[in-house]
């Protein structure tokens, strides 16, 4: 009998972290489900810890080819009916598992489900929700290092789920065009982009209020350095999702929008002689020149596996924080918003 359940972590000198997450998992694993761990080429102690779990399945690759390549290279010995994909740096405990699966099973449009996580090093307080699309297209994380209460306890349509802890359906992939992320996104944002083709080819994804797991946060982050390399690959990976998802109409309404937060951000780092920052700006408003051909490969793509027009599904995923929301975002303040409901 096949695996239920295909738990799919990516690690990426991640010792740290990798054996608490990896024992907490063979805590609350079911006999039917299966554990595999995609090593992306670390340099530290991480091959020798998953030599001491004999149940999980190590895949490993000689270059490190980031969350979304690591994730594509898995998911190719995933044997389950589900996927879990699960950070490797995580803690997690009793039934979080078990009402996903269930909560799949009772709403069968929904393709893929995210779990709640907290962050135990800023006191407990919680993960991203969901994230919805605003009219400025940069996304609204909802529940963002607030603390956890009844606002959070009920399940709801999002935009797109996080990839820490996100459970999907197998038959999910040909949904969104028959793969899982872009490997040219490396890292960031291609969850997000997952989503979006999942919403376009008819299925929901959905936030689930379940028992909450541990997200220690940053783990793999904070060995790729400079922060400034991480906003290069978010900017750039988000320009491209929306240029390449949204419909004509959609861009037409979001875009102008969208590229004038990105000249005034660009400003004030110049202003502020961040340079690495600016430039990570300044390579996301080159998009539509040096990506053209990709936006057109990936247009044509979504043409054909797109299900629902976008003004169908966006009164579900899309929401005005205020403006206040991204001037706390950018002045680093965000635990300070309250969630508008």
């Amino acid at each position: 009998m096949p695996p239920l359940v295909s738990i799919l972590i990516v690690n990426y000198n991640g010792a740290a972290f990798l054996e608490d997450c990896l024992r907490s998992v063979g805590q609350v694993v079911e006999p039917r489900n299966e554990v595999i761990v995609v090593d992306n080429a670390s340099t530290d102690a991480s091959r020798q810890i998953l030599s001491r779990f004999s149940k999980v399945k190590p895949v490993f690759s000689d270059r490190n080819l980031g969350f979304a390549g690591g994730n594509n290279l898995g998911l190719r010995h995933c044997s389950g009916d589900l996927i879990l994909l699960l950070n490797s740096d995580t803690v997690v405990t009793g039934n979080f598992l078990a009402v996903l699966v269930d909560y799949l099973r009772q709403h069968p449009r929904v393709g893929a489900a995210q779990g709640k996580m907290v962050l135990p090093r800023f006191g407990g307080v919680l993960d991203v929700c969901g994230s919805f699309l605003t009219p400025l297209g940069f996304p609204y994380h909802r529940g963002y290092f607030k603390p956890d209460g009844p606002a959070y306890n009920t399940s709801y349509p999002v935009f797109c789920a996080k990839g820490a802890c996100l459970l999907f359906r197998r038959e999910a992939i040909e949904v969104a065009g028959g793969f899982l992320f872009d490997d040219d996104y490396f890292c960031y944002y291609e969850e997000t982009d997952f989503c979006s083709r999942l919403w376009l080819g008819g299925m929901e994804v959905h936030f689930v209020a379940g028992p909450p797991i541990q997200h220690i946060m940053g783990a793999t982050s904070a060995q790729m350095g400079m922060s400034a390399l991480a906003l290069r690959w978010y900017l750039k990976n988000q320009t491209f999702t929306l240029l390449s998802n949204l419909s004509w109409a959609s861009l037409l309404k979001i875009l102008p929008l969208y590229c004038a937060v990105l000249f005034a951000s660009l400003g004030a780092h110049a202003f502020r002689r961040q340079w690495p920052q600016a430039g990570a700006h300044v390579d996301a408003i080159l998009v539509p020149v040096t990506e053209w051909h990709r936006i057109a490969a990936r247009r044509r793509l979504i043409g054909r596996l797109r299900k629902v027009p976008d003004e169908i599904f966006w009164p579900k995923i899309c929401k005005w924080p205020g403006a206040s929301y991204f001037l706390k975002t950018f002045q680093g303040q965000l635990s300070t918003y309250s969630d508008r409901d």
